[in-house]
């Protein structure tokens, strides 16, 4: 690994019920990455000025301690602090955070939340939802990520190939070339004929070429679509979707970006998150001598 030293897993809880898929990937991960768990109990002050029962954080530090004995765990109850502002300087040093997205579809607080930790945190962050199961979608075993002809696109293809590495399963590499185009007013149609679909799928491998030294398939592909739609219909059955996120900084206060927020709302397994500053964070996971290949999907 080359992760922070000591970096933990933290984990963020709110009051309610207890969601024990979140609580399992945390553990899972922090298994494999041989750390503990942070767990993080954020709520507001006590009505009335009564003395706050932490109930939420003792459940979960409980469920940990039952079901992973053996596992280092600590925890932190941030009573009356904003839970974003907690969460993000918890994730400083951090190997992986890991929050829950239970209420995205309802644009509750809880979602704003998560996407202002994860413009903001420093560390790659694993988002289990409560997902459902696409109808005759094949399981299989992948993680699948979608790698942009930037800098940090790159960046989240190394995430995806940390994570599949700890997984023992193969990568699926997605270029997408966007058939629409943004323009003032709307949308406008772009034709993607077969010339940029190779040169796309060419510059895809020359970048997997790069990640010399992974033991692992990688296959690759380009695809003419809507980024987010592309990668919620190639992760159907996958166990992990890798996104990257550069937050959309025109709105006020910063939200993330269009693709990470559409893939988020609708993923049909947990979701890695990869910002600008989290690039140097080493190995993370999920719960749950190969030659590389540029085979088109």
């Amino acid at each position: 690994m080359n992760g922070p030293a000591g970096g933990a897993v933290v984990i963020g809880v709110d009051d309610g019920l207890l969601r024990t898929p979140v609580l399992d990937a945390a553990v899972a991960a922090a298994h494999r990455l041989g750390r503990e768990v942070h767990l993080i109990h954020g709520h507001g002050p006590a009505e009335d000025g009564a003395v706050r029962q932490d109930d939420a954080g003792l459940r979960a530090e409980a469920y940990l301690r039952r079901t992973a004995p053996g596992l280092e765990v600590r925890r932190t109850c941030a009573e009356g602090e904003e839970p974003a502002e907690t969460l993000v300087v918890a994730a400083e040093g951090a190997a992986l955070l890991v929050l829950g997205d239970r209420s995205r579809r309802l644009g509750s607080e809880a979602g704003r939340t998560t996407d202002e930790v994860m413009i903001r945190a420093g560390c790659p962050v694993l988002v289990v939802g409560e997902y459902r199961e696409v109808p005759g979608a094949p399981r299989r075993h992948a993680v699948v990520v979608g790698v942009d002809d930037s800098a940090h696109g790159r960046v989240v293809l190394d995430r995806a190939l940390d994570a599949a590495e700890m997984l023992g399963c193969p990568v699926e590499a997605i270029r997408i070339c966007e058939d629409v185009l943004p323009v003032e007013g709307g949308l406008l149609r772009r034709e993607v004929d077969a010339g940029d679909l190779a040169e796309a799928h060419g510059e895809l491998d020359a970048v997997v070429r790069s990640t010399a030294g992974r033991s692992l398939p990688v296959t690759t592909r380009a695809v003419a679509d809507r980024p987010a739609r592309a990668l919620l219909e190639a992760g159907r059955g996958a166990d992990l979707i890798v996104v990257g996120h550069r937050a959309d900084d025109g709105a006020r206060p910063p939200r993330l970006g269009s693709t990470a927020r559409a893939v988020l709302a609708a993923a049909p397994c947990p979701v890695l998150v990869v910002g600008p500053t989290a690039g140097s964070v080493g190995s993370v996971a999920p719960p749950g001598g190969a030659e590389r290949s540029g085979v088109r999907g």
